[in-house]
């Protein structure tokens, strides 16, 4: 097992395009030019509000149990249900990890929505996912590059809450990390505080694969995961 890397990431260093938020604004590809100009003033404006941390510890102490789907890490059930297993079944390694956007552009959203601006608040709440997410991106590359100097692969990302895999478990997750990671904190529903907040696993081994992620198979309509990441 490794100690937990924690690390800052610069909110300069991340390439965000704006387009990025069309799905989530409710467009399928490209921003009107109108709603562009919108979503740039605000990427522009929310520039100064990001406190970026992310961190990872790995675990090599891991099994699985095919018959009831289960993960276990460092003596930790975890049931990420059907899909999530079959992306990790195979790894060696578990990396648990959390990343955070930090609390103030939420801050901001909820002050342009009581400043009658509901359109810039909603972009700004988008936004704030979006850099969230970027910023996993990056840790994960970190990962990726770390693992590959062993001649390890890794798997994709996954977290709870993704294609069935229970919410509650951010609990038993958290146990596995130092307290007071990042800053993030859970409340008792699991829901994780700042907001714009990542955690999960990514399976690491010498058989596991890289894939893409299979939304195509989630009935679940309204995942944000889907408008994220699909």
């Amino acid at each position: 097992m490794s100690s937990f890397a924690k690390f800052k990431i610069s909110y300069c260093r991340l390439t965000i395009n704006p387009h990025d938020t069309a799905s989530m604004l409710g467009y399928e590809k490209n921003l009107p030019d109108d709603v562009l100009a919108i979503v740039e003033e605000v990427i522009d404006e929310t520039s100064g509000c990001f406190d970026i941390c992310g961190g990872y510890q790995i675990f090599d102490n891991v099994s699985f149990v095919s018959d009831n789907l289960q993960i276990s890490v460092a003596g930790v059930d975890f049931f990420p249900q059907k899909t999530v297993y079959n992306q990790l079944k195979h790894s060696q390694r578990i990396a648990v990890f959390v990343c955070t956007a930090g609390d103030a552009v939420s801050q901001w959203a909820k002050k342009m929505m009581a400043a009658n601006e509901p359109l810039k608040g909603y972009i700004a709440d988008v936004l704030g996912s979006i850099v969230a997410e970027t910023a996993v991106e990056e840790m994960q590359d970190r990962i990726i590059k770390e693992m590959a100097t062993e001649g390890l692969k890794t798997t994709n990302r996954y977290s709870p809450g993704y294609c069935g895999w229970n919410t509650q478990e951010q609990h038993k997750l958290f146990s596995l990390l130092p307290d007071g990671n990042c800053g993030i904190n859970l409340t008792e529903n699991a829901l994780m505080q700042p907001i714009k907040s990542v955690s999960g696993f990514i399976g690491i081994g010498k058989n596991v694969r890289f894939n893409k992620y299979t939304c195509q198979l989630c009935d679940k309509a309204d995942c944000v995961y889907m408008k994220l990441k699909c």
